[in-house]
């Protein structure tokens, strides 16, 4: 299965329940938490930010365009979600030690998905020298992480949960 396969059958799946918005272009990259910081656009987050922009109501919460992304830099947002997702991401860093975004600079880390309602997240992790950055994922199992977008979405496809089973951190 390739990127646009898994993406097409995702959006099949789950397109009684909700819709994706139209596709926001992504000129500057794709913001981390870090204010004014971008990561270029990988191609697998090409063709996802190609398709649809945000989606609420996706997998692991509301998938963010790449300006709601930009909310995390804002001290004041006025949009109900995403003032909910932004503050349970953050109280998630702020309050989990082995949290994605309380273990990574912040020029390393965006926020690709988040729940207003539950702390279910997704995180882009950015390693050098690699294309596609990680996803580590939160939910009511506990924590997973994928190698990329298309591992992530074949895993939902799959409903296979042997993710959340291996022990990826260190000293565990």
């Amino acid at each position: 299965m390739n990127i646009e396969q898994a993406l097409n059958e995702i959006l099949n799946e789950l397109f009684e329940d909700s819709t994706p918005k139209p596709s926001v272009a992504v000129s500057k990259g794709i913001p981390t938490l870090k204010k004014n910081s971008f990561r270029p656009l990988s191609p697998m987050l090409k063709s996802r930010f190609e398709k649809f922009g945000g989606w609420e109501e996706s997998t692991h919460g509301d998938w963010l365009d790449a300006i709601e992304m930009e909310s995390f830099w804002e001290s004041h947002i006025t949009d109900e979600r995403l003032s909910g997702i932004v503050t349970n991401v953050n109280s998630s860093i702020n309050n989990w030690q082995n949290d994605a975004g309380s273990i990574f600079n912040d020029k390393r880390i965006s926020v690709f998905a988040g729940s207003r309602y539950t702390y279910e997240r997704i995180y882009l992790v950015w390693f050098d020298c690699i294309e596609e950055p990680e996803l580590w994922v939160y939910d009511t199992n506990g924590e997973a992480r994928y190698k990329d977008l298309l591992n992530y979405l074949e895993s939902y496809i799959n409903d296979d949960l042997t993710a959340f089973n291996k022990k990826w951190k260190l000293g565990e």
